[in-house]
């Protein structure tokens, strides 16, 4: 118990100082537009004017990502300094072989369905060509979304991406993961046209910066579980009332299992982001009102995953954070350092640096019981962590001294009292030193000793069973 104590307390020190440095920036809603239009109802999907963009993890970039890139006049931008996730990837082997089971699905509409013929013509024609060759892999519009974000970063900062590549002007680090390493080789070849002569640097084991599996064995957005928040939601009547109204819209007389609908969302999720002017079959079978009810479910789960619902969710970013500031610190004091620090990972590796810079953190915590009261909230993973998702940091020289700019998919973070984008660089310092100049705390051993202590706590309860059975 004294071991979770004091993490917790770490944690919530961490956040009250995180939280009054970033803020998150103001999203465009989501969801009234369309709103308006179905107001909760039907309508035929394949001609309804709006569709809905936004599904958690897998939203595409282009959805969401701002444009706030920008060199202020009488500064230069000195350091760059990267944190992506892989562009739009195909599903897991596993997923790629459940998704085959929507053609027998398909066959079970009935004359009863309440949506429009062209949208049951829809679904009937579906077909998924997906192989377990796929598993993982970048996918076509993965590419061009890491490709877009390299050639944005070299017209607004020709002063840094003009120089030629070496290992002393640009430091890569990417995922043993396929997808990552993909993502970080396009992402080269856009900037500096030509490829690598050599293997991109993968990252160690022994890394806290990047490597966060010895936290928590998490492959990708497909394989994370959540908690009981997330079970409690997905058990309670708004989904269950999602359910319902997809079984309606098929004209089945007995719902369907929630597995089932997931897996209608899942092709509706992916082949959206694969090609972002479609209308995909599945998306059919949904209301504007189920789309919304569905991403909450993705946000529950980062929440307590990656987010402010996990007691060293924050924590986990500090040694990500520190390199940032330790690099821009460096830079400040005109030592000589890279021109460009890219890293290129994973969900958490974004949400890391997300929760420890304080942005999307509500004041009330994402629970399985208030959606409603949510509505508005800032954990949203369609903004936080799409496809390809970052966090871009640039340093700046300019004629009335050394500033900085931090940037979420593009947006560019308030920070400090008057909620700056392009703030001095001093008090930036000084409120991440705080944070970051402890070593103690900065690093992912609090894991092992939670994992410790995990292991301990399962010994004694095995323990003072056996004692049970021998007394009974």
């Amino acid at each position: 118990m004294l071991v979770t104590g004091r993490l917790f307390t770490v944690s919530l020190l961490f956040s009250a100082m995180a939280a009054s440095t970033a803020a998150l920036p103001d999203w465009p809603d989501a969801s009234s537009s369309l709103r308006q239009q179905m107001d909760h109802g039907r309508m035929c999907y394949r001609t309804v004017q709006n569709t809905y963009m936004y599904f958690g993890t897998k939203t595409t970039y282009g959805a969401v990502a701002g444009n706030d890139l920008q060199t202020p006049p009488d500064c230069r931008p000195l350091q760059v300094w990267l944190v992506s996730r892989h562009g739009t990837r195909y599903p897991s082997r596993k997923k790629i072989e459940e998704l085959k089971k929507l053609n027998e699905l398909k066959t079970m509409i009935t004359a009863e369905s309440t949506m429009c013929p062209e949208d049951i013509v829809a679904i009937k024609n579906w077909n998924t060509n997906l192989t377990k060759d796929d598993h993982y892999m970048l996918q076509r519009q993965g590419v061009e979304e890491l490709k877009s974000l390299a050639i944005r970063l070299k017209r607004q900062f020709p002063q840094i991406f003009n120089n030629p590549y070496t290992e002393e002007n640009f430091k890569f680090l990417t995922s043993h993961k396929q997808r990552a390493k993909d993502s970080a080789t396009v992402f080269y070849q856009s900037v500096f046209n030509r490829n690598p002569e050599n293997e991109l640097p993968i990252v160690q084991k022994s890394d806290d910066r990047f490597y966060l599996y010895k936290c928590k064995q998490v492959e990708d957005d497909d394989d994370t579980k959540g908690q009981g928040e997330v079970k409690k939601f997905e058990d309670g009547p708004l989904v269950r009332s999602v359910v319902s109204r997809v079984s309606m819209a098929m004209g089945l007389k007995q719902n369907l299992s929630y597995e089932n609908v997931s897996l209608m969302l899942e092709s509706c999720k992916y082949e959206k982001a694969w090609y972002i002017q479609s209308r995909p079959a599945w998306c059919a079978v949904f209301t504007q009102y189920d789309f919304e009810i569905l991403e909450y479910v993705d946000d529950l789960k980062y929440y307590y995953d990656n987010g402010y619902g996990n007691p060293i969710g924050e924590s986990m970013g500090c040694p990500i954070v520190k390199d940032l500031i330790d690099n821009f610190k460096n830079i400040s004091r005109g030592h000589q350092g890279p021109l460009g620090i890219f890293y290129f990972g994973h969900s958490p590796n974004v949400l890391s640096v997300v929760a420890r810079l304080g942005i999307g953190k509500d004041n009330t915590p994402l629970l399985g019981t208030n959606f409603e009261q949510m509505k508005t909230r800032k954990w949203r993973t369609s903004f936080i962590d799409p496809f390809a998702s970052n966090v871009i940091a640039v340093f700046y020289k300019c004629r009335d001294g050394n500033k900085a700019m931090i940037l979420l998919n593009e947006h560019g973070i308030p920070m400090g009292k008057d909620e700056c984008r392009i703030c001095p660089w001093e008090p930036i310092e000084a409120k991440f030193n705080l944070i970051t100049s402890n070593n103690q705390t900065c690093n992912l051993n609090m894991c092992k000793n939670c994992a410790a202590l995990s292991s301990l706590n399962l010994v004694i309860v095995i323990f003072a069973y056996i004692i049970h059975l021998l007394y009974i």
